[in-house]
């Protein structure tokens, strides 16, 4: 596939940014709508004059379409106690708190024989001794300092921090459950703040994934691990590569589907 080229969609007072990458292999124009924006699919021979006259004839779509996913998307993050987050597709309230004698203990939890394994404490006094995050039930406690408590950026760094180590530990977690499954090399992970892919795979072999994957349900995340480890074989979307996937997961455009739609709502 080659580099990609930017046009604009006008319809009614709306100007709409969109980017068309090329690929040999295609032989129709396709559009897609989700978090990296509106981007458009082309054959490579085909003339840009072609492909935007295309794109145009879908003009009050992709402008519905658009701004639906802006609705969707929802309002910033307050990061106030109450406010609701996502952990592994579950709903979890946010409750900040300041009193260093609450502090979360370091390590998991002791789980009842009810609690989901996902839930554990997780404690950054290594390195910021008056912050903590522990995960209990249905509410999501942040431990900060009174500095903290005044500020939006601290509180939403605690938190970041927090998803950040949850997904190093999930992410690496199905990444060798797949490895073994497939009888493949535990190939290297690296967890990154990545603002347009939810994932990827470079030429010598490393995963690199989206942090904010933790906050979609177990299936849909496995969708991306497996995606991308799909990319250990197949660099590209051909295909061989799509039948790979479709190998290891077989109702994976289910869970693809699932990804483009609960996803939009994940950035802060």
């Amino acid at each position: 596939m080659s580099g990609s080229e930017k046009a604009t969609l006008y319809y009614q007072n709306q100007a709409i940014r969109y980017t068309i990458r090329r690929s040999t292999r295609r032989r129709t124009v396709g559009i897609t709508i989700d978090v990296q924006g509106v981007r458009v699919a082309a054959p490579k021979r085909m003339p840009l004059e072609q492909v935007v006259a295309l794109v145009n004839t879908k003009a009050r779509w992709i402008a519905e379409k658009y701004a639906d996913f802006k609705r969707r998307s929802g309002p910033r993050k307050r990061f106030v106690s109450g406010e609701e987050f996502l952990y592994l597709g579950r709903r979890v309230s946010l409750q900040i708190q300041s009193d260093p004698g609450a502090r979360p203990k370091r390590g998991r939890t002791q789980l009842g024989p009810s609690a989901q394994p996902e839930l554990f404490d997780f404690d950054f006094s290594r390195t910021r001794p008056k912050a903590a995050v522990a995960l209990k039930g249905k509410v999501l406690h942040v431990q900060a300092n009174a500095s903290s408590m005044q500020s939006t950026k601290e509180v939403r760094e605690i938190l970041e921090r927090w998803y950040r180590a949850r997904a190093e530990e999930v992410i690496v977690r199905r990444v060798q459950h797949y490895a073994d499954q497939l009888g493949w090399p535990m190939p290297k992970v690296l967890i990154r703040n990545q603002k347009k892919r939810w994932g990827s795979c470079n030429a010598k072999g490393e995963l690199r994934f989206n942090w904010r994957l933790v906050m979609l349900p177990l299936p849909v995340l496995d969708y991306v691990v497996v995606h991308e480890m799909a990319h250990l074989k197949v660099l590209n979307h051909s295909p061989r590569f799509w039948a790979l996937v479709e190998q290891i997961m077989p109702n994976y455009k289910a869970r693809h589907q699932a990804l483009h739609e609960l996803g939009m709502g994940l950035y802060w």
